[in-house]
C-alpha cells in the first residue's frame, strides 16, 4: 500500500500522482491539509500518510528520493534479520551543479570528521542519527513511541524521532543505501541554501558545536593551501637548507594527503576530480551556510518550503 501525501504542493504534483496512479488500489494520493499549530509541514505529512496506512512496517520516503525496485525487499528483510526497529539509509546524493558539487560534499566530509554515527547502532548510547529520505519503521514501535505527532515541533524530526525510538528500547540503524537509493535534494543554490540551513545546528549537535566545525573546517581547508606557500615563499628563497626544504616537503605531503582524500570523495559522488580540489571554496561556501543557519536559529525564525517556522515552538506561518 502507498500513500501520496501532498502538503500544500504549488506545482502539479497532485494531479500527476493520481494519474499514475489511477486504477491501481495499492496507491492513494491524499491532501495533508491545513498546517495545525504547533507542526512542521514534514511530520504532519508523514503522520497524515501513516494514519492511513495498515501495515506492519511504515516506511517513509521522500518525494525527491528514486528508488530501485529491490530497495522495500531489500530494507525489510535486513530490519527483519537483524531485528531493527527503525532502519534509515543514506542515500546515494545525485550532485549536478557547481553549487551542489561545492558544498554537499564539503558539509558530508565535516559530518564525517565531527560525529561518529556508528553510535546509532550502539544501544549502550543515546545518540541516534537518521536520513528522513528513507526511514523504514516497525508499526508497533512507531505507535509506542508516539509516532511523529512526539516530534510534531521538530525541524529535524527524523534524528528526533530515532532518538525517541531508541529512548524506548528500541534498535536503531543507519546504513549505506547508495546502491538501493539516490536523492538529488535540491536543484537551485536558494533551495539548497534555504534547505540546508534550516538544520544545521541540529545536525551537528548545537549552535556552539556547528560554529567550531564552521570555523575548523574554514581554518584547516585553507591551512591546505596557505602552510605549504607561505614556508616554500618564505624558507626556499633563502637559499638551500635541508631544514627548509624537509619543512617545505612536509607540508606539501600533507596538503596532497587531504587533496587526495577531497578527490577520492569527488569519485565517490560521480563528479569531476577537479571538484575536490576546490574544496577550501566549499568549505568556506559551507561556513557561510552554517553562519546563516546559526543566526536563524539564535533569531527563532526559520524558513522551509514556503513557511516560516519559529524554532522554539514549531509554529509555521506561510510565507
Amino acid at each position: 500500500q502507498i500513500v501520496v501525501v501532498d502538503d500544500g504542493s504549488t506545482d502539479a504534483t497532485a494531479s500527476l500522482a493520481r494519474d499514475a496512479a489511477a486504477g491501481d488500489r495499492r496507491f492513494a494520493v491524499m491532501e495533508a491539509g491545513a498546517l495545525p499549530a504547533g507542526w512542521t509541514g514534514k511530520s504532519h505529512a508523514c503522520w497524515c500518510g501513516a494514519v492511513a496506512m495498515q501495515s506492519q512496517w511504515l516506511c517513509f520516503i521522500d518525494a525527491d528520493t528514486v528508488a530501485r525496485p529491490a530497495l522495500l525487499r531489500s530494507a525489510v528483510a535486513v530490519a527483519a534479520r537483524r531485528d531493527i526497529d527503525l532502519l534509515s539509509l543514506e542515500p546515494r546524493q545525485e550532485l549536478i551543479t557547481a553549487w551542489e558539487r561545492l558544498i554537499i560534499p564539503a558539509g558530508l566530509c565535516a559530518l564525517g570528521f565531527a560525529g561518529d554515527l556508528r553510535r546509532t547502532g550502539d544501544p549502550g548510547r543515546a545518540a541516534a542519527a537518521a536520513n528522513g529520505q528513507f526511514i523504514l519503521v516497525r508499526r508497533a514501535t512507531y505507535e509506542r513511541v508516539g509516532g511523529h505527532a512526539a516530534v510534531r515541533d521538530e525541524v529535524a524530526e527524523d534524528s528526533a524521532f530515532a532518538a525517541r525510538v531508541k529512548a524506548g528500547g528500541g534498535r536503531v540503524a543507519l546504513l549505506d543505501g547508495a546502491t538501493l537509493v539516490s536523492a538529488r535534494m535540491y536543484r537551485t543554490l536558494p533551495q539548497l541554501w534555504e534547505g540546508l540551513a534550516k538544520n544545521v545546528t541540529e545536525t551537528f549537535g548545537g549552535v556552539r558545536a556547528t560554529a567550531i566545525v564552521a570555523a575548523l573546517g574554514l581554518l584547516l581547508a585553507w591551512a591546505a593551501v596557505a602552510i605549504p606557500a607561505a614556508l616554500a615563499l618564505t624558507l626556499l628563497p633563502a637559499g638551500p637548507s635541508p631544514l627548509g626544504a624537509a619543512a617545505v616537503g612536509i607540508a606539501v605531503l600533507a596538503s596532497l594527503a587531504v587533496t587526495g582524500m577531497h578527490i577520492a570523495a569527488s569519485r565517490y559522488f560521480a563528479i569531476p576530480c577537479w571538484y575536490g580540489v576546490l574544496f577550501p571554496i566549499g568549505y568556506t561556501l559551507a561556513a557561510l551556510l552554517a553562519m546563516d543557519g546559526i543566526s536563524a536559529r539564535r533569531h527563532g525564525r526559520i524558513a522551509w518550503k514556503g513557511r516560516i517556522y519559529s524554532a522554539s515552538s514549531g509554529t509555521a506561518a506561510r510565507r
